[in-house]
């Protein structure tokens, strides 16, 4: 198999496993604040897996510090708006909505002046701007306003993070091994949310001792090894392919979530999905429009 089927079959693995391990964080039913947990399973796991196979991820940390404590600030906050967002908005937009990093590069590049608008381009953005009208619009007679704006917001936030974060992986993975840069990156992560959560314990609205072992173990058997097989996806595909094979999420995520929550999904919700998921879509169908910022 050639260097890009490598990298693209790493990629649905990894990307199926955080649709199912979005799915189980849902189906936990635990607050933002539990993004600690689940990062400090995936982390530690990866660490001790790569430490017993001769690794020496430390010493990856004191070579360059700064590289993962940016990383693990951006993925905390990621984790912590992601987490929010799956326990109060509609699941299958939440996810999609998640994954429209690629449409925030565009607007940042239309404000710094790096792209001229097109057809094309209002068109995705348009999408966007009516998945969110069905989700607010649409929901059932006892879900508030407020709880599916909030989580489309919170949604949104987490893109953000998530396209500084496919900026610094594509830049570093071929240089690093990526079972200690994964590892490296969650236990970081981790480690700044926890100040996050111990006001959540202290304030009464934290996890509770069996939903931060049940988010731990999802951490270590599905957001782990995900991390781990999308840093080595990346050493053959660029961000592009990265963002379209990365639809894959949202696909397993809602299948995985109407099994475990037993979510009704309505058809307002799907087609808010399919909004989102076209938009992105359309954006990276065509690679010579897109360019990740340096």
């Amino acid at each position: 198999m050639n260097g890009t089927g490598r990298g693209l079959v790493l990629l649905i693995a990894a990307t199926s496993l955080w649709g199912a391990s979005s799915a189980g964080i849902a189906g936990v039913g635990a607050a933002g604040f539990a993004a600690a947990p689940v990062a400090a399973g995936g982390g530690l796991a990866l660490l001790a897996f790569t430490a017993l196979r001769g690794a020496r991820p430390w010493r990856d940390f004191r070579d360059a510090p700064g590289l993962f404590l940016r990383l693990g600030a951006l993925e905390v906050l990621n984790l912590v708006c992601y987490v929010a967002a799956l326990h109060i908005g509609p699941l299958p937009v939440v996810v999609a909505l998640h994954l429209t990093a690629p449409v925030l590069m565009i607007i940042t590049q239309i404000l710094r002046g790096r792209r001229v608008v097109t057809v094309a381009v209002v068109a995705e953005l348009v999408a966007v701007g009516a998945a969110i009208w069905l989700v607010a619009g649409n929901q059932p007679a006892d879900t508030a306003l407020g709880p599916a704006l909030a989580g489309c917001a919170l949604a949104v936030a987490s893109a953000a993070c998530v396209a500084g974060l496919i900026t610094l992986v594509v830049r570093e993975s071929a240089d690093r091994p990526s079972g200690p840069a994964a590892g490296l990156q969650l236990l970081t992560a981790s480690v700044l949310g926890a100040p996050l959560l111990g006001w959540a314990v202290f304030a009464g609205a934290g996890p509770s001792a069996a939903q931060s072992v049940a988010l731990a173990a999802i951490g270590a058997l599905l957001l782990g090894p995900g991390f781990a097989c999308y840093w080595l996806a990346l050493r053959d595909l660029n961000e592009v392919t990265a963002g379209l094979v990365g639809l894959n999420e949202a696909v397993v995520a809602t299948l995985a979530g109407a099994a475990v929550v037993g979510a009704d999904i309505t058809g307002a919700t799907l087609l808010a999905g399919a909004l989102v998921l076209g938009a992105v879509g359309l954006e990276l169908g065509n690679p010579g429009r897109f360019r990740a910022p340096s």
